[in-house]
This record gives C-alpha cells, structure tokens and sequence, in this order.
C-alpha cells in the first residue's frame, strides 16, 4: 500500500472518530502540533529510525503527546506507532488537517512577502478573500525576502504573484524580446 493511502485511511478514521464525539477543532489543532513536530529534525530522525525499537518510539511518543494532545488523537498515534506507521504522522496530520478545513469551510491562504505586514493588511486580505470567495480563510504569512516587493498569494488553488521580482522578470522578458 503506497503511502498517501496509509495516511489517508487512518486520518478518514480519526476525522470520523473526532466528528462522531464533536472534536475535529482539537483534534486538528492536535495534528497541527504533530506536524510542525514531525518537522524537526531530532523527532523525524526518531520515527524514522529503523534501530530504534518500538517500545522507545512509545516511550517517546508517551512523553511528547499522552498529557498534551486528546485521547481521540493519542490513540491513532499509538496505533500507528503499534502497526510500525509512525514515519506516515506528517502525511496523516496534512490529511486530517485538510479534511477538517473541508468540512468547516476553512480555505488555507499563504501570503508571501518581502516584509511584515501590518495587522490591518493582513486583516484586509482576508476580508476580502472570504468575502469574494465565500469561505472562511486561515492565512499564514511567509516572509521572503527574494521576493523584493509585492506579494505572492495562494488561496486554495488559485495562485496570485503580484511580486516585485516577477514584474521585473517579466520587464526584462519584454525588453530582450524587443531588441
């Protein structure tokens, strides 16, 4: 079975278990914290470790989550854990994310720019997106520096690149094609 089937399937039974006892929110904010852990280098070299045995990966996986995530959420990282699934947590915690925010009417955003923006922007960017769109936005910022200016926005699949360093690309595209 290839992997985005794995995680597909248990992140369909914890969203179901989640939704039948009314805790998709804490769940997917638990599966927001096993992602961003699952990015960190120390804690993907454990799960990831074929000499580390199953009963560590408990021990570890005991102290990180048994006191700080839902039950409904510590039981499928234990079972993944018992059935050697581990290495599938990221996969499954994107998929349970996204399934969530479909079925709350969450549209992911990711602002990218050059610079911070203002609370007031940022608040300005998602009225405008929720209110064109008929969603509810949950934006993330990224800063980019290479980006010059401007901004780059993806909303769903809808991609805008209104960056400095892409009109300026496109400037100089022109200008070579002219001569």
């Amino acid at each position: 079975m290839n992997e985005s089937k794995i995680a597909v399937r248990y992140s369909k039974a914890l969203f179901l278990s989640a939704q039948e006892q009314n805790l998709i929110d804490e769940v997917r904010t638990d599966m927001i914290l096993v992602l961003k852990l699952c990015g960190m280098e120390d804690f993907r070299d454990v799960i990831d470790s074929p000499v580390i045995t199953n009963s560590k990966k408990r021990q570890v996986m005991d102290a990180l989550f048994k006191t700080s995530v839902n039950e409904v959420t510590y039981s499928l990282i234990t079972l993944a854990v018992n059935n050697n699934r581990e290495a599938f947590l990221p996969g499954i915690a994107r998929s349970f994310i996204a399934r969530a925010n479909r079925h709350e009417g969450i549209t992911p955003v990711i602002l990218k720019t050059a610079v911070k923006i203002s609370s007031t922007n940022r608040q300005n960017f998602i009225d405008l997106i929720e209110r064109d769109l008929d969603t509810r936005a949950d934006m993330d910022e990224v800063i980019d520096e290479d980006i010059s200016g401007g901004y780059i926005l993806r909303v769903g699949d809808l991609y805008v690149d209104a960056s400095l360093k892409t009109r300026l690309r496109k400037i100089k595209k022109e200008l070579i094609n002219k001569e």
